[in-house]
C-alpha cells in the first residue's frame, strides 16, 4: 500500500536532529497539542515525509509513517514520571491490525517492555494500552508491521501519567471509572444525605432504603446535577449555536461537557416496557423558554426491555435517534449499572463528539461492557438553524450547566451510586 509523502509541520514547528541510533528523526517544539499529549518532544527512527510531529498535533487526519519492520516512535515526558498507559490512534486502524511493542525508560538507554501486543483493527480512534504503573521519562513504540504491509503509521498518541487503576480508578463508591478524570475538573457523586445536596435536584420526593440506596416513586423523573458554579439562566448570554461552538460552553467554562456519567438502578414496577432511562448532558433546562434553545443534549437511552440507542436533541423538542442495539436482558427486578460517556474528538481536523454507552449487568461495579459507540461528526440531524446555527447537523460540542438522570413510565425505581465526572477527552 502506498503512503502519501505530503509533509505537514505541527503548529509548534519541527526541526531535524540526529537520533542516538544515527537514524534520521524529527523533534517537535512545544505547542498546545504537544502539551496535551503528555510529551515534551517526539522523535522517530525515520519517516516518509509524514513526520513524528504529526502524532501530537491534535489532528487524527495527519500521521507519522515509516516503512519497514522495527520502525519506532519515541516520546519524551520531559522528566521522570509515573506512567500507567499509552493511548494510540493508528492510521487506518479500522482496516488493519498493527503488531507492536511499547517500552519505557528512565534514561533513554535502558528499556523495559510494558506491552507487546496487536491493535484491535476495529477503530481509527484512540485505543488504550495499560500496564502496571512505573517510573519513566521516555516511551517508545516499535512497530513490527501490520496485517497488510510493513508500514508503521500512527495518527496520534498520548502518555497517561499516574495510576489509572485502583484506587484512583474507582470512585468513592468503589465503582470502576473507565476514563481518567480531568485534573482539577468538575466532579459530583450522590451524597449520603442526597436530599440536602444543593447540587442535586431530584424534583420529586425520594426516600432512603435500608441498604443505603434511594427510592423514587414517580412516573416522570428528571433528577438534575449542577456543576459547582450552579445554574442560572440569566448568566447564559446567548444560545446561538455558532457562538456556543466557538467558546465551548453555555453558562460557564466548567459546564458539563466531556463527561462520564454513571448510575445504578433497579426497576421495580413499570407501565411501559418500551420506555427507558436517559443519562444526558450538554445543555440546560428543557422547556419552551428561549425558543427551546437551552434544551440541547445527547441522551444515552437504556430501555427497560434491554435495548439501547443515542438521541440527539439539537433543541427542545427536536430529536434524532440512532438505531436500536441489544444491550442486555430486560431490566425489571435486578440491579444494573449504566454509563454514558460523551467527549469531543477530532475527525478530519474538525471537532466531533464521541458517544459511548456501557452496562454493568451484574452490578459488581467492575465488569463494564460497551454496548454502543457512535460519533457525531456533523451529519446527524439537520435543524440547528432554529437556534442560529449555520450548519443544520452541527454536533453539540459545547458544555451545559446541568446533567440529568431521567426516566418515564416506571412507578417504582431504586437508585444508587450516581456520579458525573469531567474526563480527559
Amino acid at each position: 500500500m502506498s503512503q502519501s509523502h505530503a509533509l505537514k509541520a505541527s503548529r509548534g514547528g519541527w526541526k531535524r536532529h540526529a537520533a542516538s541510533t544515527g537514524a534520521l528523526a524529527l523533534l517537535v517544539s512545544a505547542s498546545p497539542a504537544l502539551a496535551a499529549s503528555g510529551f515534551s518532544a517526539v522523535t522517530a527512527s525515520g519517516n516518509d515525509g509524514n513526520p513524528p510531529s504529526a502524532t501530537v498535533d491534535g489532528n487524527l487526519s495527519t500521521r507519522w509513517s515509516s516503512l519497514g519492520v522495527g520502525q519506532w516512535l519515541r516520546g519524551d515526558l520531559g522528566a521522570v514520571k509515573s506512567l500507567s498507559a499509552v493511548d494510540i490512534a493508528w492510521h487506518e486502524g479500522n482496516k488493519r491490525t498493527n503488531t507492536f511493542v511499547l517500552a519505557t525508560s528512565t534514561d533513554g538507554t535502558t528499556w523495559t517492555t510494558a506491552v507487546s501486543t496487536k491493535s484491535s483493527g476495529t477503530t481509527a480512534s484512540f485505543e488504550r494500552y495499560s500496564f502496571t504503573a512505573r517510573d519513566a521519562r521516555y516511551v517508545r513504540v516499535t512497530v513490527n508491521g501490520n496485517s497488510l504491509n510493513t508500514w508503521a503509521s500512527i495518527a496520534e498518541w498520548a502518555a497517561i501519567a499516574g495510576d489509572v487503576t485502583a484506587p484512583s480508578g474507582k470512585d468513592r463508591f468503589g465503582v470502576t471509572m473507565l476514563y481518567p478524570s480531568k485534573a482539577g475538573g468538575e466532579a459530583w457523586t450522590l451524597a449520603d444525605s442526597a436530599t440536602s445536596d444543593r447540587r442535586f435536584d431530584a424534583q420529586n420526593p425520594i426516600t432512603k432504603n435500608s441498604d443505603g440506596s434511594w427510592k423514587m416513586k414517580d412516573s416522570q423523573v428528571r433528577m438534575s446535577v449542577f456543576t459547582s458554579t450552579g445554574y442560572d439562566d440569566n448568566k447564559i448570554p446567548t444560545y446561538d449555536r455558532d457562538v456556543l461552538t466557538s467558546r465551548g460552553y453555555m453558562q460557564a467554562a466548567n459546564d458539563w461537557k466531556n463527561i462520564e456519567m454513571t448510575g445504578f438502578v433497579k426497576l421495580n414496577s413499570v407501565s411501559d416496557t418500551s420506555d427507558n432511562f436517559d443519562w444526558y448532558a450538554r445543555g440546560g433546562k428543557h422547556n419552551d423558554d428561549h425558543s427551546g434553545c437551552e434544551g440541547s443534549s445527547y441522551k444515552a437511552g437504556f430501555h427497560y426491555d434491554g435495548r439501547a440507542r443515542w438521541q440527539k436533541e439539537t433543541w427542545h423538542v427536536s430529536y434524532e435517534q440512532t438505531p436500536y442495539k441489544a444491550a442486555t436482558s430486560a431490566l425489571k427486578g435486578r440491579w444494573v449499572g449504566f454509563k454514558s460517556v460523551m467527549r469531543n474528538i477530532l475527525v478530519s481536523g474538525q471537532t466531533a463528539v464521541k458517544l459511548e454507552m456501557y452496562v454493568n449487568e451484574n452490578a459488581d461495579k467492575v465488569t463494564w461492557k460497551k454496548v454502543y459507540d457512535y460519533t457525531d461528526a456533523g451529519k446527524w440531524g439537520g435543524d440547528a438553524q432554529h437556534c442560529g446555527g449555520a450548519t443544520g447537523g452541527m454536533p453539540i460540542t459545547w458544555g451545559g450547566p446541568i446533567a440529568v438522570f431521567r426516566w418515564d413510565n416506571a412507578g417504582d425505581v431504586d437508585f444508587k451510586w450516581l456520579s458525573v465526572r469531567e474526563i480527559q477527552p
